[in-house]
């Protein structure tokens, strides 16, 4: 049920508080871009965090330069099969699962010791965070590093796209195409991350 009870004058600063959240975010997002940062994906056996898992890791360091420096990438063993609509979608199938997958706190413990402490960006970060944070829970090895969403740096450089899909901002910067594999992911988030810095930088 919602309710129209209004406060008077008070709706301008209710306005004002999550624009000005929003733009604190922009600037520390911008100001972690400038190196050295974090770029991840991860692909999952589904959406749900109640029900399905990580299926695997990657990530990137991005140094001051904006050069890549160290790759990092992944498989889980999950405890439940791959459903076969994520290995059509992903590529990844149950045998490779089966031969290079490691338990998840394994993998956990190996990515955190790659990311280090320093910022990660994510394209559509709550996603990715709803999962790292479940195999926090899981494992009790803690994330705290500081996230950021490329998908909503993408949405302020290049307000006129009608779509801010990966694949979509892939074409536009000139980056290769997701293949829903995650370090393939990975490479196209930090080249379109890179490219609305520039763009933002000098709007």
């Amino acid at each position: 049920m919602t309710f129209f009870n209004r406060r008077p004058r008070a709706s301008g600063t209710a306005t004002a508080r999550p624009a000005a959240r929003a733009q604190a975010a922009l600037s520390e997002a911008l100001h972690a871009l400038r190196g050295p940062f974090i770029v991840a994906d991860l692909e999952t056996t589904g959406l749900s965090t109640a029900s399905c898992e990580i299926l695997e890791f990657a990530a990137v360091r991005i140094g001051p330069a904006g050069a890549l420096e160290r790759e990092y990438t992944q498989v889980v063993r999950t405890r439940g099969p791959v459903p076969p609509f994520i290995s059509r979608l992903t590529g990844i199938t149950q045998a490779e699962v089966d031969r290079h997958g490691v338990p998840v706190v394994q993998a956990f413990s190996s990515f955190l010791a790659f990311v280090e402490d320093l910022p990660v960006f994510f394209h559509n970060a709550s996603f990715d965070r709803r999962f790292l944070g479940a195999a926090a829970d899981q494992t009790g090895l803690p994330f705290p590093n500081a996230t950021h969403c490329t998908l909503a740096l993408a949405r302020r450089a290049w307000p006129e796209l009608p779509s801010h899909k990966l694949d979509i901002l892939a074409r536009h910067v000139g980056a290769s195409q997701p293949t829903h594999r995650a370090l393939a992911d990975v490479r196209t988030t930090v080249a379109v991350a890179l490219a609305a810095s520039s763009r933002l930088a000098v709007a």
